[in-house]
């Protein structure tokens, strides 16, 4: 009988010998045809759910995105790269320098607080010194509202959070904003993005990517998180998504604690039978991820995360592989959905609720999306798993509706194990067929729903991503709740 280490090193050969055969003399044109054949693919197997949603309540993050060229910035206040240091919190030009540093060499997305206002408005008053910069609509909660309603013209959406004057002019007619909500001030988040190949020092930036940072004190407060189960129980809606939670790790640990408090009587508040979406973001504070696993996780039904905040949730709570890194924008497919199983086994059922709504998670990456549920509660994952990963291919190149072969490529192994941990799955190869790029499978009682990413070849928009990915999932997924309170 072969042992798991001899399987292992069987498999890691033959996911070579396939990304080996991929990176011949003939890969662009190779990279074409698969890219073509997986856009066909996708049009044949994802199908729209039998129910699609209508109203959706969404909150609580949202700001200005002022988006900037990182390295435009960096030259005009005369920052230079030095030592790379992971900060947890930016109170200087030189954090901010060390951690930019940092993950520009290994191609990652973070999100920072800086907590010295007067030096974060000196950084925003250089930003006028630059030829190119753009304010957007910012905010997890805030984009996700945007997409959907792009997305989908019928769709009708209310948002919970502090709306300033420049996001609810930019803001899509389908979202009506709570009268409560309104203020007379943005918030602003500075977002640095740079492409792959451009140069700081002696790093190249090995794919497109960006640095945020802010000194956004209302959003970290979840500012009107008092209003969220009133105003969503007056909407009616068929979904309730929100978003900031990881804002809660910049406060103190008597306000933050205070704010989870208050967060869970919100969501008690909210009636049974309509499901809840958490999406994450970057998160640095490990007290908070244990907070959020153990006391939010068990009363929402849905979460939506990437490689970083999974593997972050995993190493803080004692799940498996937590030392799981991604390369390039690609981390290994049966580590994650060993992490993903554990979520919604091990994980759920050690939560402090006696029956915890955990039943969704939906993974997203550069290169693949899994979208993990439990069996019998949600419709249609397949579909938003292949839903979720076309328009993030779409929206990095900036495409309007359809994806250019030859601008996208990808990027995973064309052979690969589906568990690391479980002998069954990990045995047994699965081998991509562009054909049909979206693939099921099952462990137990958690099904996996699985498909590639085409990766844009130069990305034009890195800000949002995960966001319109979740928010795209979402509008392709059908939640079996027995009976809707309205």
């Amino acid at each position: 009988m072969l042992n798991k280490f001899t399987v292992g090193l069987a498999l890691i050969a033959l996911a070579y010998y396939f990304g080996q055969r991929s990176s011949n003399s003939n890969l662009a044109e190779k990279s074409n045809v698969d890219a073509s054949t997986l856009l066909i693919g996708w049009e044949e197997q994802i199908r729209q759910p039998a129910r699609k949603m209508k109203r959706v309540a969404i909150g609580l993050n949202v700001c200005a995105d002022l988006i900037v060229k990182a390295t435009d910035l960096l030259k005009v206040m005369n920052v230079e790269p030095g030592k790379p240091l992971e900060h947890n919190v930016f109170t200087s030009l030189e954090s901010l320098q060390q951690t930019f540093y940092y993950f520009f060499e290994k191609g990652a997305a973070v999100e920072r607080f800086f907590s010295n206002a007067k030096l974060y408005q000196k950084i925003i008053e250089y930003t006028d010194t630059l030829k190119e910069k753009t304010y957007y609509i910012g905010g997890n909660a805030a984009l996700m509202a945007q997409k959907m309603t792009d997305s989908d013209s019928d769709i009708k959406i209310l948002f919970i959070g502090p709306v300033g004057p420049k996001v609810n002019a930019m803001f899509n007619k389908n979202i009506a904003v709570a009268k409560q909500c309104l203020r007379e001030r943005d918030e602003v988040h500075l977002i640095m993005e740079y492409a792959k190949g451009d140069k700081w020092g002696d790093a190249v930036a090995p794919v497109a990517t960006r640095l945020i940072t802010s000194n956004d004190y209302a959003n970290s407060r979840l500012d009107f998180l008092e209003e969220l189960a009133a105003n969503a129980k007056d909407f009616k809606p068929d979904l309730i998504a929100l978003s900031g939670l990881q804002g809660l790790g910049d406060l103190t640990p008597e306000v933050k604690e205070k704010r989870i408090v208050e967060v869970l009587h919100q969501l008690g508040m909210l009636p049974q039978g309509v499901p809840v979406h958490l999406e994450l973001a970057s998160m640095a504070d490990d007290a908070t991820v244990r907070q959020l696993a153990t006391q939010v996780f068990p009363v929402v039904h849905s979460i939506g995360l990437n490689e970083q905040e999974l593997t972050y949730i995993s190493k803080t709570n004692n799940g498996p592989h937590p030392d799981l890194e991604a390369v390039n924008g690609y981390a290994e497919i049966g580590a994650i959905a060993d992490i993903l199983y554990w979520m919604l086994t091990s994980l759920r059922e050690g939560q402090r609720s006696r029956t915890p709504n955990l039943s969704r998670v939906h993974f997203h990456s550069l290169t693949f999306h899994i979208i993990a549920t439990r069996v019998g509660t949600w419709e249609n994952s397949a579909s938003a798993a292949g839903a979720g990963a076309r328009v993030g291919g779409l929206q990095a190149c900036n495409f309007t509706t359809v994806i250019d072969p030859s601008k996208a490529e990808l990027r995973i192994p064309r052979a690969f194990s589906r568990s690391v941990n479980f002998a069954p799955l990990r045995r047994e190869a699965l081998i991509l067929d562009p054909t049909q790029p979206i693939s099921v499978w099952r462990r137990g009682d958690v099904e996996f729903n699985f498909s590639p990413v085409l990766v844009c070849k130069k990305p034009l928009v890195t800000v949002g991503l995960g966001d319109a990915i979740s928010a795209t999932g979402l509008l392709y997924s059908q939640y079996l709740a027995k009976e809707m309170p309205w």
